[in-house]
């Protein structure tokens, strides 16, 4: 009877899989079966080992004209480093705000060009997508990205392998650290509070610079980083994580 009901189990949990991304074989966040081995191949990067108490900070969305410069006066204000997944539309309209994120050091990642839904698009489209976005961030900030985070997370056969052959990590991110920060009205005590709680060496953090709760992501960094910096943790880059797990 047990070894019916698992095998009952397994079969809603691959269902569950199969119809959450049955739209062109696509799937999001932790739910593709070929995560774990895009994983191993380091292709797709969501945590890593290392021997310090050293994590990810990384921004999706921006930049926005409003809440990217409050956040790059906190992180300057912090002395920490970050990376900025940019929307290339909208790095096109705030080209200062980018050359701004590469003066103060900070690593500069793709997150496509307009944000679309890639479960619509085409193989030519999302490569125009990756491509575009990619020569408007090496035009601003002088450096070719090496990490492509896909809008909504994401991730197809299709993708993840033009992703590589573009010379690209598929940034993900650990997800124990979704704050879900970018939820309006979300304030930034509850923001804080959830990544000071689940904190641990080698995660990679996403928040979001943009969008209506950016604000409040903003006053959270603050909030964390100097709670987490007095317990003896380094924020870095992702690019800066990937090579300290490199080197341990």
């Amino acid at each position: 009877m047990l070894t019916w009901l698992k095998r009952r189990l397994r079969a809603l949990m691959f269902m569950t899989l199969f119809l959450g991304g049955i739209s062109y074989g696509s799937f999001t966040l932790a739910l593709h079966p070929n995560l774990s081995v895009w994983e191993k191949d380091g292709n797709l990067i969501r945590s890593v080992t290392v021997r310090e108490k050293v994590v990810a900070l990384t921004f999706d969305d921006g930049p926005d004209p409003l809440r990217t410069p409050v956040l790059l006066d906190i992180l300057r204000m912090h002395q920490t480093q970050a990376t900025f997944f940019v929307v290339g539309s909208k790095a096109q309209k705030h080209p200062e705000i980018i050359r701004r994120m590469a003066r103060d050091g900070h690593e500069i990642g793709n997150h496509s060009y307009s944000h679309r839904n890639f479960n619509h698009l085409n193989k030519w489209q999302i490569l125009e997508e990756i491509r575009r976005t990619n020569q408007i961030i090496t035009e601003l900030s002088g450096h070719q990205p090496d990490l492509f985070r896909p809008p909504g997370g994401y991730l197809s056969y299709e993708m993840v392998d033009l992703t590589v052959k573009e010379g690209m990590l598929v940034a993900y991110w650990t997800w124990q650290q979704d704050s879900k920060d970018w939820r309006r009205g979300k304030p930034a005590p509850t923001i804080a509070a959830h990544i000071v709680e689940h904190i641990r060496p080698g995660q990679i953090i996403i928040l979001h610079d943009a969008g209506d709760n950016g604000l409040q992501t903003a006053r959270a960094v603050d909030i964390f980083l100097a709670d987490l910096k007095q317990k003896g943790y380094r924020f870095v880059s992702m690019g800066e994580l990937i090579s300290r797990g490199a080197k341990d």
